[in-house]
């Protein structure tokens, strides 16, 4: 199994299996160990009679947690051949709980940079088709995300936990904000997918600025976010594109250096 990161944390993304007690923690921690490489692609996994014994569960828990597994496209059960890892291609990466079984695996780095990829490839266009397609009460929605994003940026009365989570929820408000501009339910389900990986991706941008304790390191990030918001305002669907384009790039360095800061 591959080592941990230093950033691995329980419950990261906050996964949602339906089903807690004895079958979410054997369908936890089965899937952690698949996708932290426990068991190679292609290989058979433990003996359904091995993980009863394993991990003190029933025949019943360990089928039911297979099925799940199978439904999240990481194993498939043959009679003839038993339990078997599938092709990593083949896995709902999507998934919340395999996000987070990611995470707990060690496997925080790669799944963030891989995130940052999908916001370079989407958001500047979703800025752009934002800004063409808003309407009054959307256009108020964002100006409103705006004016919360700026005034947790100057508040001075919060401890600095709490008004570093504030400014948190002020970015991704924002960003979501912008989506909702597009009507679009499916961009709307995949950013609330991927939004709690966000904000881990956030907090290392803040980290490799040094916020720490104050809003050090923040200015550039806000301006940046400013020019998106400015063109958004002014209805020019090309500036807000570029605009938004800058904020990822510079999201990226900032999470390249944070992640540099964390595994020295």
């Amino acid at each position: 199994m591959k080592k941990r990161s230093p950033l691995s944390r329980k419950s990261a993304i906050g996964g949602v299996i339906e089903v807690r007690g004895i079958l979410g923690a054997a369908v936890e921690n089965l899937g952690v160990r698949i996708v932290g490489g426990e068991w190679a692609e292609g290989d058979a996994i433990s003996k359904e009679a091995d993980l009863v014994e394993e991990l003190g569960v029933s025949r019943s828990v360990v089928r039911e947690a297979f099925r799940i597994l199978g439904a999240k496209g990481l194993i498939r059960s043959k009679t003839s051949d038993g339990t078997r890892v599938m092709l990593r291609s083949e896995w709902r990466l999507l998934d919340p709980d395999v996000m987070d079984w990611r995470i707990q695996a060690g496997d925080t780095i790669s799944l963030l940079d891989d995130l940052q990829k999908v916001r370079l490839v989407m958001e500047p266009g979703i800025a752009f088709t934002a800004t063409q397609m808003a309407t009054e009460e959307q256009r108020a929605r964002v100006k409103a995300a705006w004016e919360r994003k700026v005034a947790v940026a100057e508040e001075p009365e919060v401890d600095s936990a709490e008004r570093r989570q504030n400014f948190i929820d002020a970015d991704l408000d924002f960003h979501r904000s912008l989506i909702e501009c597009v009507g679009s339910e499916l961009l709307e389900q995949l950013y609330a997918v991927i939004e709690a990986s966000m904000s881990i991706s956030i907090d290392l941008q803040m980290a490799a600025v040094g916020y720490i304790s104050e809003m050090v390191g923040m200015d550039e990030s806000q301006q940046l976010h400013e020019a998106v918001y400015n063109a958004f305002m002014d209805g020019d669907a090309e500036r807000a594109c570029t605009a938004m384009r800058e904020v990822i790039a510079s999201a990226i360095r900032d999470m390249q250096d944070g992640l540099a800061q964390t595994t020295e």
